[in-house]
């Protein structure tokens, strides 16, 4: 199902698992796999209005790397683990490569560029040995480092988030036994967002299903945006190939934007250069007010033009939550932000560190996770020193040869190390209270009772209690640490509620911490949203601001440097997908936005507008003219004092001066 932006298709898949289980299908029979967990999670909504709950739980609904956890948990005697095993996120998986990296070469490398490097290989199914000499310095040290890597994730039973489909689908490959145990489960597989798809997935895909093929796959070529993640297009331009017999049905009817957005919409994504799947946007909102292009001097114009018009909008009605200004560079929001900020506009960012990424709440799972499994060796690293326990470099350096010496991980070695003779006092004391203390909590972790009020304790008695986080910095840092800290336990609580009806454990809870998704939704006040394009996907506003059409900008300008990338013009062509994609975020209006010239190590540079726009028939243009934006008039300026005096009511002389 080729489903352009707006169709509906979350309601397509909902409606047609309905109709499967209707048929006779048994839920249970059914695979649909979203990349997600807030698609996932709007899937189970609706199939819960369209079906009695009970069977709609039945039906395995998950992302890819969801399915991949349960996979393993299952196969996991084949994958040679003999109970639990350890999930890295990006952060920790990161981490682990460094430390790897730094012991082989001891200078500084760019970490995430030989991960990249590693997923891409794991993607296509090479294994270390298999990898062949690159032409780069990065390849080569990314080669080095690969095989020392994966020996590391086996030793402590763990696996990133490459392995949680790459292994799954090497099995299956593999183990004919295996397949055939799993395709006989699934009758019909759906695949939403099947465009994001890399060739790992399209791999599993094709494995897990039977003989003849029962798989329903939804996409929008035009949207695929992610080259940079491993998502390949080809898998879904070449889906009859893949899959002989298809039936391809188009959903072109858009239910979101008025027909003057989509006219801008079709015309742009109908210039493209690269083999795509021709389909055409039918607005069924017909009425609607032009797209207004705005020319602007420079960027500070650009920043103050967009904070008038979101102004003048919410003078006219419209609500912050209504409103977004969508840019290709996250560099591009810092002078929108200081606009913003200055006129007393609340906003939110998407894309900025996310609630479990904090520090005081990664370092709290990072507790239970060293409680609960013992070759859980990044979680234990994390907490073995902090807060501060005698533990240094010398004495992890002991505690490293004693596991060693034993064939143990190193939190099962830490009972005999806290008895060391040759140890400083501190380190011997502060080893043997935290063997304790983790063997006293996973007694009552694993029991998965009072897991709030359990975990407290246990944070306050190794150390991170409320006395050590006010330590640490400013007044306001230390409320929002605690604050923080009172928020997981929070969290924990609604879990141990849910838990109640479905057995969920703790060990369920932090597996899905670790997959949570990263572009989420955090801060849903009625504020502005300042998003990248990328985070922006899937997400709808009725008013939207697209600035920066400008070339270098939008295209970007490393997609038209051939010395970066040997597929520039493809790159381009991607680029070209983001702009449609931001087009299509809007409902009712839609700005787009470009600048005459930019001031660079003190020289004025002309700039161009973004060749997209000259795919635009001028027709389908408003020429907005900018309103000014150095002096507001007179009933601005007493919106102005109205809005100052109203948050400075009733505060202290402090907060005045």
């Amino acid at each position: 199902m080729l489903a352009g932006a707006g169709s509906g298709k979350t309601r397509v898949i909902t409606e047609r698992i309905a109709s499967l289980v209707q048929s006779g299908i048994p839920p249970k029979a059914i695979l649909a796999v979203s990349f997600t967990n807030k698609a996932a999670g709007e899937m189970a909504e609706r199939l819960c209005a369209l079906m009695p709950p009970k069977r709609a739980s039945e039906v395995w609904l998950s992302t890819f790397h969801s399915f991949g956890v349960r996979f393993i948990r299952e196969e996991a005697a084949e994958f040679g683990f003999a109970g639990r095993f350890v999930i890295l996120d990006q952060g920790d998986a990161q981490g682990l490569l460094r430390e790897i990296a730094h012991g082989i070469h001891h200078r500084k490398l760019d970490i995430s560029a030989i991960m990249a490097r590693i997923s891409t290989w794991k993607n296509h199914f090479y294994a270390p040995d298999d990898v062949v000499e690159g032409n780069t310095e990065y390849d080569t040290v990314a080669k080095e480092v690969y095989g020392e890597y994966a020996r590391t994730l086996r030793r402590m039973h763990a696996v990133d988030f490459d392995d949680l489909v790459v292994g799954p689908a090497m099995l299956l490959r593999n183990k004919p036994e295996v397949r055939k145990r799993w395709a006989k489960r699934f009758a019909h597989i759906l695949v939403d967002e099947f465009q994001d798809t890399n060739r790992a997935q399209l791999e599993l895909a094709k494995l897990l299903c039977s003989t003849p093929a029962n798989i329903c796959a939804v996409g929008d070529d035009d949207q695929s945006i992610y080259a940079w993640r491993g998502a390949d297009i080809e898998n879904i331009l070449d889906f009859e190939q893949h899959f002989p017999g298809t039936t391809v049905v188009k959903l072109e009817n858009n239910y979101r934007s008025t027909a003057p957005i989509l006219d801008v919409a079709n015309a742009v994504i109908a210039a493209a250069k690269r083999k795509r799947h021709p389909k055409q946007l039918k607005a069924t909102k017909r009425a609607g007010r032009p797209v207004r292009s705005t020319v602007l001097e420079d960027n500070a114009k650009e920043a103050a033009f967009v904070r008038m018009e979101i102004r003048r909008l919410r003078k006219n009605g419209t609500q912050p939550r209504d409103i977004a200004v969508l840019y290709r560079s996250n560099l591009q929001a810092r002078l929108i932000e200081e606009e913003l900020r200055s006129d007393g506009q609340p906003y939110r960012m998407l894309g900025g560190t996310q609630f479990f990424e904090r520090k005081e709440v990664k370092d709290a799972i990072a507790y239970l996770r060293a409680a609960l499994n013992p070759f859980d060796e990044l979680a234990f690293r994390r907490i073995l020193n902090y807060p501060p326990r005698g533990i240094g470099d010398s004495s992890l350096g002991k505690l490293e040869y004693l596991a060693q010496q034993a064939s143990v991980p190193l939190r099962k070695a830490l009972g005999p190390f806290s008895e060391l003779k040759d140890l400083p006092h501190a380190a011997r004391q502060g080893a043997a209270h935290l063997h304790q203390q983790l063997t006293h909590a996973a007694k009552y972790l694993r029991a998965n009772q009072n897991l709030a009020e359990q975990t407290r304790s246990f944070l306050e008695q190794v150390g991170l209690s409320r006395k050590f986080l006010d330590g640490q910095d400013a007044a306001q840092d230390k409320r929002g640490r605690y604050a923080n800290i009172d928020s997981f336990l929070e969290s924990l609580a609604r879990h141990e509620k849910r838990g109640e009806q479905s057995k969920s454990s703790l060990d369920d809870l932090l597996q899905r911490l670790t997959l949570r998704d990263t572009d989420t939704e955090e801060d849903k006040g009625n504020k502005v949203t300042l998003s990248t394009l990328h985070a922006a996907k899937g997400l709808e506003f009725p008013c939207v601001f697209l600035i920066g059409c400008n070339e270098g900008t939008l295209p970007h300008s490393r997609t038209l440097d051939p010395k970066v990338t040997d597929m520039a013009g493809a790159d381009i062509e991607e680029e070209r997908r983001l702009f449609y994609v931001g087009i299509t975020r809007a409902e009712r209006d839609l700005y787009l936005t470009r600048i005459k010239q930019r001031s660079m190590r003190g020289r004025t540079q002309l700039l161009a507008p973004s060749r997209f726009m000259h795919d635009i028939p001028e027709k389908l243009l408003e020429n907005y003219e900018a309103p000014e934006t150095q002096v507001p008039d007179y009933d601005e300026v007493q919106d102005m004092i109205a809005d100052i005096l109203k948050q400075v009511s009733g505060a202290t002389p402090s907060e005045l001066s």
